[in-house]
């Protein structure tokens, strides 16, 4: 399992260790936080790794891992989402692991999700909702057509 969840705003590195340590029990020096070209070669491999976006990428704070971060919480990336945005107050997106590359799950800063569609060209801004979300009032709901698929 390989996590990828793409929050919108900054998860500050100390509040995010605290929070991971006590729900979760992962050790503070688990937790990584930083770009990745500033780590030193030799550091143990975190459990966690939440690196900062490139200069104007939306959604683009990224809180990576694999099997040890799945081990610890026992949940996958739309609960763990669905677990952190609230308490950090921010919205996160995540892969639907669909063969739709433009479509993700946004979760809201409550922690309430549904499925949205995000530009044509690859980038994570969110162009509209495929179904409403409840803490997305004022987010545009385009239902897919019927005849889609989706």
């Amino acid at each position: 399992m390989l996590y990828q969840i793409h929050f919108e705003e900054e998860l500050p590195a100390q509040r995010l260790r605290q929070v991971l340590r006590d729900r979760y029990g992962i050790r503070p020096q688990d937790v990584y936080c930083g770009r990745i070209e500033d780590r030193p070669p030799g550091d143990p491999r975190p459990v966690v790794m939440c690196t900062p976006p490139r200069d104007g990428e939306n959604f683009g704070w990224l809180l990576a891992g694999d099997r040890d971060l799945f081990e610890a919480t026992g949940q996958d990336e739309w609960e763990l989402a669905t677990a952190l945005a609230p308490v950090f107050g921010v919205r996160a997106l995540v892969d639907d692991h669909s063969s739709h590359p433009d479509r993700w799950i946004l979760v809201a800063a409550d922690g309430s999700s549904g499925l949205v569609l995000t530009d044509e060209e690859g980038e994570l801004r969110i162009r509209y909702a495929l179904e409403p979300i409840s803490g997305e009032p004022n987010l545009a709901v385009v239902p897919p057509v019927q005849w889609s698929g989706w």
